[in-house]
């Protein structure tokens, strides 16, 4: 009998069970890397019958305690939790706006998103909120539009005679959801080992290296949010001891933790907090109704967790060189609350939008959850049981204002953010490298495959002799083996000379797959100015020319392939003017307006109706107002693509697309005029190059920035440690 006691005091409870699970998945993830990665449909499927009781319990919960109370009681406890949401929400923004402090000093520049030009998706508030449907809002795990209707069904009920019969079958039914859920939960263990093992074998931390600075703030912040400025909270406000709030719910917080779901742990929440609140209140049964009405009704407002996704946009800004600033922390604050009663995912790209940053920033969101969104989720289930916790003693009467204890608890939490703050500051000013570099990525990239041989002139060569009679400029090109080609250098990131002087950028390298499918080699000619090509190619200087925008007047002079790409009107300005240029209405505001712009007398006029009151300016190139108009011009018209190019290299402007401008402008390349023959073959030439998949890859590489390496396997002992697996 002592060996049996001696051995049940060493078996481990379900806390210690799911934390070995998680050390072992994160072992088995290291161990084995992408071959487990199918333990995640064993993940998701334990995800999946968490959740199975979850709507149900909350639906039937917040009916059966609502159906309990006198309607003064419910009035009072949406009055008292108002205010304590309210409170919450405070101490949370105010640790949200600690984060820019940690940030150190940095200065950045973007490639071009189709984000820029992208209209945001709106918010269905309207059938998010209102349960038209009920059935539908339940299938389709609309949570806020079930709580009203929930919330509408209770209230109901509370004037409802002889209701007994009707309570006593619901709490039947909960006893009955509870039951099977903390059955389920019992398999957290293997879960959490299927989760972890799957996301340690597949999760690329190179993937997530440039984003270190806003992982490691994130992880700080709501690690102290949530072991001590939430739970520090109760604790010097109720009865509660530290362990009471902490302890008895640490199964349910290393569950949100693991799943990185709140949702799923909301039944034991309820289960959780009932029992602290019973253990103090005199009104048991107002009590256990507080608590099953507050759990359920604070999921639909925005949480902790969700309120540290603004953290984001706080980075985001200063990621791309555009921090936000004090004064714009009121509407950031108050677009943010607004969105977040939706799902983040629309959320954050809407802050993103209000704050003018670029939306692609959206896809780092992503890559960054696969980290935090597991901090977030433990959050939120502190914050909500924080919520309930301070609803229910304080429907109890059993909130205590004790000026020590008030004071000790306001002190420590002080001392506390303020060393987690000044901490990682120092932290990221010694480890982090924030050298500006993407000059450097734009003026040392390459031609991803040279596919002929090329002649690149740097003044200008003789003139072709004129075509044999019969013969046109498609014959004479194949027959010759050169293609003659006039390039303008100052056209990034079109055709420009890199670092090494080799002539680069989208149109060189989409020239090089037409010469390599005429079989010929490239002749690379120079023309003085963008405006100059198409008199070259009529005097038979070259035989095509780097892609120009199309116009009227150009029209009348040259012949023209059909668009290869259609670029977005955008603006080329300082970083500082942002928020001037944000919209067209913005704009109309500016006195003196002055705008530089090439000689390109269509996109003049179109420029002209938009702007009337703008003073257009002719300049040259982007480098012509960058290096010598800056000063005199507010800002240039260009195309959106080129203007985030030359950002890269002159960081001190950015690219903008303003609000309401949605101009597109056609790409083509220059012919001499009359050759029908090479403007059809050119027609079914990039058709191809279009269908095969040739131009969407030069996009993502030239204009996108994105590198086209091969992926290799994820890192593991299995594979590069002990070689037990081949390639």
């Amino acid at each position: 009998m002592h060996s049996s006691m001696k051995h049940s005091a060493f078996r481990p409870g379900l806390s210690g069970m799911i934390a070995i699970g998680l050390v072992l998945g994160i072992a088995t993830g290291l161990f084995f890397g992408e071959m487990v990665a199918f333990l995640d449909v064993i993940g998701e499927a334990w995800i999946a019958l968490l959740q199975m009781t979850v709507l149900p319990y909350l639906m039937l919960s917040m009916i059966a305690g609502l159906g309990r109370l006198h309607y003064h009681e419910a009035l009072r406890l949406a009055r008292k939790g108002g205010v304590l949401l309210l409170l919450l929400w405070a101490i949370s923004l105010a640790v949200v706006f600690l984060f820019p402090q940690t940030f150190p000093d940095w200065e950045n520049a973007a490639f071009f998103s189709t984000s820029q030009t992208e209209t945001r998706q709106e918010i269905d508030f309207l059938g998010l909120y209102i349960p038209a449907n009920p059935f539908y809002a339940l299938a389709n795990n609309l949570v806020p539009a079930v709580v009203l209707f929930s919330i509408a069904i209770g209230v109901a009920l509370i004037g409802v005679r002889n209701k007994e019969p009707v309570l006593s079958g619901m709490n039947i039914l909960i006893d009955t959801l509870m039951r099977v859920a903390n059955f389920i939960v019992k398999l957290t263990p293997i879960g959490v080992f299927a989760i972890t093992a799957s996301a340690a074998g597949t999760m690329r931390l190179t993937e997530l290296h440039r984003m270190e600075v806003y992982i490691w703030s994130y992880m700080a912040f709501s690690l102290v949010m949530a072991l001590w400025v939430l739970p520090g909270l109760v604790v010097a406000l109720t009865p509660l001891r530290y362990r009471d709030v902490v302890g008895s719910t640490r199964d349910a917080l290393v569950t949100a933790f693991a799943t990185s779901s709140l949702f799923v742990v909301l039944p034991i929440l309820v289960e959780r907090c009932e029992k602290m609140v019973v253990r103090y209140a005199k009104d048991k049964e107002e009590a256990k109704s507080s608590v099953e009405i507050i759990v359920p009704a604070s999921y639909n407002f925005p949480h902790a967790g969700k309120l540290f996704t603004m953290t984001f946009v706080l980075f985001a800004g200063w990621y791309v060189g555009n921090p936000i600033a004090l004064s714009d922390y009121p509407l950031m604050m108050s677009a943010g609350i607004a969105s977040l009663f939706a799902n983040i995912n629309l959320a954050v790209p809407f802050m993103l939008d209000i704050m003018h940053i670029p939306s692609d920033m959206f896809e780092l969101f992503v890559a960054t959850s696969v980290v935090n969104r597991h901090f977030g989720s433990l959050l939120s289930a502190m914050f909500t049981i924080t919520l309930t916790l301070l609803g229910a003693f304080s429907m109890s009467g059993l909130i205590r204002f004790q000026a020590v204890r008030i004071l000790r608890y306001l002190l420590i939490t002080v001392v506390l953010l303020a060393s987690v703050t000044l901490g990682l500051r120092i932290f990221f000013a010694l480890t982090i490298d924030n050298t500006y570099d993407k000059d450097k990525i734009i003026a040392g990239m390459q031609l991803m495959d040279n596919l002929v041989n090329e002649e690149v002139h740097f003044s200008s060569p003789a003139a072709d002799p004129a075509l044999p009679e019969g013969m046109d400029r498609l014959q004479a090109v194949r027959e010759r083996g050169t293609l003659r080609v006039c390039y303008w250098p100052d056209n990034l990131p079109f055709a420009y000379f890199n670092q090494e002087e080799d002539l680069v950028g989208f149109d060189i390298e989409l020239l090089h797959h037409l010469a390599h499918d005429l079989k010929v080699s490239l002749v690379m000619a120079p023309v003085v100015a963008y405006a100059g090509i198409t008199h070259e190619l009529n005097t038979g200087y070259c035989d095509i020319g780097v892609g120009v925008l199309i116009t009227p007047e150009s029209a009348l002079q040259a012949r023209y392939s059909v668009p290869y790409l259609y670029l977005s009107a955008g603006l080329l300005i300082k970083d500082h003017r942002r928020k001037d240029f944000s919209s067209i209405e913005s704009m109309k505001q500016l006195d003196h307006l002055r705008l530089g712009i090439e000689n390109l007398p269509y996109y003049k006029g179109k420029v002209a109706l938009r702007l009337p009151r703008a003073e257009l300016v002719e300049v040259l190139s982007p480098r012509d107002y960058i290096e010598n108009r800056s000063d005199e011009l507010d800002a240039m018209v260009m195309a959106t693509e080129s203007a985030s190019a030359w950002s890269l290299l002159y960081p001190r402007f950015t690219a903008v697309t303003p609000e309401s401008l949605t101009l597109k402008a056609p790409l083509a390349f220059p012919l001499p005029r009359g050759e029908e023959a090479l403007a059809d073959f050119l027609r079914i030439w990039i058709d191809l190059k279009q269908s095969d998949g040739t131009i969407d890859q030069l996009y993502q590489y030239w204009i996108l920035g994105k590198q086209d390496r091969q992926r290799q396997p994820r890192w593991s002992v299995v594979r590069d440690v002990l070689h037990w697996v081949k390639e």
